[in-house]
């Protein structure tokens, strides 16, 4: 009923979120409660959300004080936080029990208001122009860590999340163990009932967990880091990720989009001088030709987001015009981002700690 590894996170309790919800009634039963027990539990968790069970007060009192005893609510603590003076965007750092900082990035949308999750402490992956990738990687975040994430957020921006981007620290298909189970939290109708359309999962292109992840997670939009449209350049800027070549991390987004019939992303920066030229364009262009069908894939363009100590600069404007437009007349949909948090190095690949 209880993973022995949420007993190693340094609580004397386990997490309840590191528990899965198929143990739930296990858990009930035991302390002798009915099953609709369950119902309020979820209620008073992600519709109320309760810091502990204490607060639950339609349970009996003798059946609170035993889930209290047993397990905890909340994994991470406050931090601080920092707010952009230009845009409003707000990076939130949490602490673990452990000592680890826990970043994430509030991005309030003029129709949405979305949050940038983290799922590791530091990155394995170490992509050349990313300040993720300079911190050591420690271990992945649990269940109730990135759970912890969207809780706190809401109740310190006092707003109501509808948009949730995995593009936080951390990779996260390497996680896929946590990230799962988060997923379904997130997506599941008795918790947070977010709805595909509205949680997007990154990855800088790791092939076997694209597959794994379209054939056996929840609904969900994809984000593909690819940055180059050749091999070599892309081992140069992504070198533990390009062990898959691009046009395996395309075939495995084709494979993703029509299994799960949701939006791809391809994320491209724009680097100055390394992979912004028109041949870069054309090339791009013609990797994604024949995708599945135009409406189930779009590009990301991203302007490069400066990280001292890196010698990479960002595309001038009138580059990275030119390089969506030859993307626009090969029928490539395309987006240009426009950065937000720069100022509090909260941006695109500038989330280190």
């Amino acid at each position: 009923m209880v993973n022995p590894a949420s007993r190693s996170n340094g609580f004397q309790r386990p997490n309840f979120l590191d528990l899965s919800p198929a143990d739930w009634p296990q858990i009930v039963e035991s302390f002798g409660e009915a099953p609709y027990r369950i119902k309020q539990i979820a209620e008073w968790i992600f519709d109320r959300r309760v810091r502990s069970f204490q607060e639950m007060t339609d349970l009996p009192q003798a059946f609170r004080q035993k889930l209290d005893e047993n397990y905890a609510l909340r994994s991470l603590s406050q931090g601080g936080q920092e707010r952009s003076a230009i845009d409003g965007t707000t990076r939130y750092f949490f602490k673990s029990h452990d000592g680890h900082t826990v970043p994430c990035v509030y991005l309030p949308f003029k129709d949405r208001k979305s949050l940038c999750l983290s799922t590791q402490v530091g990155c394995a992956w170490g992509c050349e122009f990313c300040a993720s990738g300079k911190v050591p990687f420690s271990r992945n975040l649990s269940v109730q860590e990135i759970c912890d994430q969207i809780f706190w957020v809401e109740e310190l921006a006092k707003v109501k999340l509808d948009s949730l981007l995995f593009m936080g620290m951390g990779e996260p298909l390497s996680a896929y163990n946590t990230l799962i189970p988060a997923l379904q939290l997130i997506r599941g109708e008795m918790y947070f009932n977010i709805g595909a359309r509205h949680v997007t999962v990154s990855t800088c292109g790791l092939v076997p967990q694209i597959e794994k992840l379209a054939l056996e997670g929840p609904k969900v939009n994809l984000a593909i880091s690819l940055h180059a449209s050749t091999d070599e350049l892309r081992k140069k800027l992504l070198p533990k990720s390009s062990k898959w070549a691009v046009k395996e991390v395309i075939q495995a987004a084709k494979l993703f989009s029509k299994t799960q019939r949701t939006k791809v992303t391809f994320e491209y920066i724009l680097l100055d001088g390394v992979n912004d030229s028109e041949q870069d364009a054309k090339r791009f262009a013609n990797l994604l030709r024949n995708f599945v069908e135009k409406g189930d894939y779009m590009v990301n363009l991203i302007a490069y987001n400066p990280i001292p100590g890196l010698p990479y600069r960002t595309s001038p404007h009138a580059k990275m015009d030119e390089f969506a437009r030859i993307l626009e007349s090969r029928k490539v949909p395309v987006f240009l981002r426009k950065p937000q948090g720069v100022d509090i190095q909260a941006g695109c690949g500038q989330l280190g700690v």
